[in-house]
């Protein structure tokens, strides 16, 4: 049973709501970047301090005890309330700013149409009090961040939709499979390269995507994980590596000779790009004018996909 309320206690409930809001420990285990048996460690210690079972896991599947779900129930209440209080504590300082925190995927600038930058610009213009920070991380890493309430948004291409959240959609973005110069497949042309050569090469995954989330359901023999754009890119210029990247981002490799991508008409896709908020959060000043920021940058790009987003701020 708890006493007081320690450190670690809160690092342990936002672990086992993390594994609730992925479905289970074998989900969660990529957004948290840890091992199933960390995880399973760190709740069999909740359960400990708390003196009862939090979920089960076998045949049918993970499913949380009656306990569990409440406990899951409060700990968003204790989140929600921590995330108040801090907000509260910061405005009776001497800064009275308000503070923006933006998250975002890494390897956009290069996109002509992502909005990002001049929506900021805009921001600035129209609210020149609102300090905005922005976070580059992972699309799993942007998700718990705007659960968590320690972003207010965040930008990326999400490959679930986790509950709590609002998905907004943006642009979309190419990505095709790249090998590097010395590649051994680099030289040969699309017409003699079958999938079967190109699934017996090693190839660097994402980390954070499921087996089954692969483009085009390819089973490559070999993999290895990278988590950043740049991690990816730098394994395949290793000359040893295929890995998909996003079109744009490549480009100025591909025009030098260095990379090339394989069958681009077969095993090109797009990732659709969305803008993520938390269900239910209090509007505030500086998000819906950001909200409404973005929807114009959208405009202005002149790119289709975009949507208004500033209906979701009010």
């Amino acid at each position: 049973m708890l006493g007081s309320l320690a450190d670690i206690d809160l690092r342990m409930l936002r672990v086992f709501c993390a594994i609730v809001d992925a479905g289970g420990f074998t989900a969660a285990q990529a957004r948290l970047n840890t091992s199933l048996s960390r995880l399973s460690v760190v709740v069999r210690d909740l359960e400990e301090r708390l003196g009862y079972s939090l979920c089960r896991r076998g045949s049918s599947g993970f499913q949380l005890t009656d306990q569990g779900q409440e406990l899951f129930e409060a700990a968003q209440l204790l989140f929600a309330d921590i995330e108040r209080f801090r907000q509260h504590a910061n405005r009776l300082g001497p800064i009275t700013r308000e503070q923006l925190q933006i998250g975002s995927v890494d390897s956009l600038i290069s996109l002509p149409y992502a909005p990002l930058s001049l929506a900021l610009g805009h921001l600035r213009r129209r609210l020149p009090q609102v300090r905005p920070n922005l976070h580059l991380m992972r699309p799993d890493e942007l998700e718990q961040a705007v659960l968590d309430e320690r972003l207010h948004l965040a930008i990326g291409a999400f490959h679930h939709q986790l509950s709590g959240l609002h998905y907004q959609h943006l642009f979309e973005e190419e990505q095709n499979l790249y090998c590097a110069n010395g590649h051994p497949l680099f030289p040969r042309t699309d017409e003699t390269l079958t999938l079967e050569e190109i699934c017996a090469a090693d190839y660097v995954s994402r980390g954070y995507m499921a087996e089954h989330q692969r483009p085009h359901d390819l089973h490559f023999n070999q993999s290895v994980s990278a988590y950043a754009m740049e991690a990816i890119a730098t394994l395949i210029f290793s000359g040893t590596y295929l890995g998909y990247l996003p079109s744009h981002y490549a480009t100025a490799w591909v025009a030098k000779g260095q990379l090339r991508a394989l069958l681009p008409e077969r095993l090109a896709y797009r990732s659709h790009f969305h803008c993520i908020t938390r269900q239910g959060q209090e509007p505030k000043v500086a998000l819906a004018t950001f909200l409404e920021c973005l929807a114009l940058a959208g405009r202005q790009l002149g790119e289709a996909h975009l949507q208004p987003l500033a209906a979701q701020g009010k």
